[in-house]
């Protein structure tokens, strides 16, 4: 997958021309040290049935994938926060969404990795 395809590079080129590459490389290994924590964090949320912790968990990882331009894996936060926050009945999708979240964060890495590397610092 190209990075084009899982992230926003309006965005990215954004933060490199406002801040600088080397903020935006921060910003990125800030996300990807992050991003599993959160993501295990709802998970066991999920197993515990503390909606609570998944939603804070998702939101935060929302807010990390926003800075980074990490569309689809902001979008499935913003799913996983509603389902969390919707009862019990919306939390039965939630362990759907949490594999979804998963799979978009390996994608993403990968997309974010070639990012990197495509700069200089």
């Amino acid at each position: 997958m190209s990075a084009s395809k899982c992230l926003d590079e309006d965005l990215l080129q954004k933060i490199k021309s406002e801040r600088s590459e080397a903020y935006l490389i921060r910003l990125i290994d800030l996300f990807l040290k992050d991003a599993p924590i959160r993501i295990e964090e709802a998970w066991m949320g999920g197993k515990a049935k503390d909606l609570r912790k998944v939603a804070v968990a998702t939101h935060i990882l929302r807010c990390l994938a926003e800075n980074v331009g990490a569309i689809t894996i902001r979008d499935l936060c913003s799913a996983a926060e509603a389902s969390a926050e919707g009862g019990k009945e919306a939390a039965m999708f939630l362990s759907h969404i949490l594999f979804d979240l998963e799979i978009a964060y390996v994608e993403t890495r990968n997309c974010l990795m070639e990012a990197k590397h495509g700069m200089s610092g």
